[in-house]
């Protein structure tokens, strides 16, 4: 068996995409989902995996489950540290043969909240993954800044992991002279290079889809995008990539920016109905380039300038903070006018993307079968 950590929901597209191209990657070593188990925050979500345990609360604010959560964390890292598995969870995963973790941003450490949500929703599995006697490996994610107590033991932890791979030069920057520290592109970076050759630019002339998240520090933002959007008229179309929890769906999101949900991003893919797509949400951009869909990225942390460069797609990702709409309308414009400039880019470094995914299957079996 397999552990599988650190994932979240199906509720988000994003999150469940990057679960499902950790478990795909398992899969060339013979790995089936039958022989994982998954720790997700939502297990339920994930039916098609057999073997699935709960750790961490999902959501922010206060929960009257936090307590029980944050009892299941202290039991499961404190038994992993004394080596001693104690609980149903740390019983599967002592038997594991190995730990993966689900690419993403998971480890941070910046303040209050994120340091809550590291500390009960991902620091026991990271305790548990480094103090196992199988091996482990960290998929593609953005790890920090790590500060505070939280941080320290964030970082501490990760040097008991065999591996680790961060998707951008910040978070390598940060865990500069760790052992196991390896740069490798988004998992959906690399599979988006691996099914290039069958990628199917829908026909020209379709909507403009929207996807849009609340920013904490980015407030206002919404206003250059609700500008385009409306210069758009019917072309324009509120695409939702994340339900679910309220404190993190697009659609009561839109609710409150007084705009109508038009479906999700996945169906409107799915149909061909977009022809360009303006997201904040990294993986609903990179949704819609695996659909043929050219995107623009409003970008709010690091992960998204990191898998836009490494796609040769610079120029189509901007700083959430400072977005205006003059911009943002001209990139928009030119992409459904023309949008082979832009595919050109990313075709030239398809070769160099397919030889990091190469590379990553490599660790993957180096690591796990030693």
């Amino acid at each position: 068996m397999i552990g599988v950590l650190h994932a979240y929901s199906r509720s988000n597209a994003g999150d469940g995409l990057l679960v499902d191209l950790t478990l795909e990657r398992l899969g060339r070593l013979g790995v089936a989902p039958a022989d994982v188990v998954l720790v997700a925050l939502d297990p339920g979500s994930f039916a098609e995996v057999p073997h699935r345990a709960r750790m961490g609360v999902p959501g922010r604010g206060p929960r009257w489950d936090l307590v029980p959560a944050a009892a299941r964390a202290a039991v499961l890292a404190g038994s992993a540290i004394a080596g001693h598995p104690a609980g149903g969870l740390g019983r599967q995963l002592a038997r594991c043969d190995g730990l993966v973790a689900v690419g993403g941003g998971y480890l941070r450490a910046v303040d209050v909240t994120s340091s809550l949500g590291a500390g009960l929703n991902h620091l026991a599995q990271l305790v548990v993954a480094g103090r196992a006697p199988a091996p482990s490996l960290y998929m593609p994610q953005s790890i920090g800044p790590l500060r505070g107590p939280v941080g320290r033991a964030v970082a501490r932890a990760l040097r008991r992991v065999d591996a680790v791979c961060v998707r951008d030069r910040w978070s390598a920057a940060e865990l500069d002279g760790l052992a196991g520290l390896r740069r490798v592109p988004d998992l959906a970076v690399l599979d988006l290079s691996e099914r290039w050759d069958d990628v199917e630019p829908p026909r020209p002339g379709g909507r403009v889809g929207f996807v849009v998240r609340q920013v904490g520090h980015a407030g206002g933002y919404e206003d250059a995008v609700r500008a385009v959007a409306a210069e758009l008229g019917d072309r324009a179309v509120w695409a939702v990539q994340t339900a679910g929890d309220r404190t993190k769906s697009d659609a009561v999101h839109y609710g409150r920016l007084g705009v109508a949900a038009g479906g999700s991003l996945g169906d409107l893919l799915a149909a061909g109905d977009l022809s360009v797509v303006v997201s904040v949400r990294l993986h609903g951009a990179l949704m819609a380039l695996a659909a043929g869909v050219p995107a623009v990225h409003l970008a709010y942390d690091r992960k998204g300038p990191a898998a836009f460069d490494d796609l040769g797609l610079a120029d189509w990702c901007l700083d959430v903070r400072t977005v205006e709409r003059e911009p943002l309308a001209a990139l928009v414009g030119q992409l459904a006018a023309d949008p082979e400039p832009y595919w050109d880019r990313l075709a030239v470094q398809v070769p160099a993307l397919r030889k990091a995914s190469a590379d990553l299957d490599d660790l993957v079996r180096r690591t796990l079968r030693p």
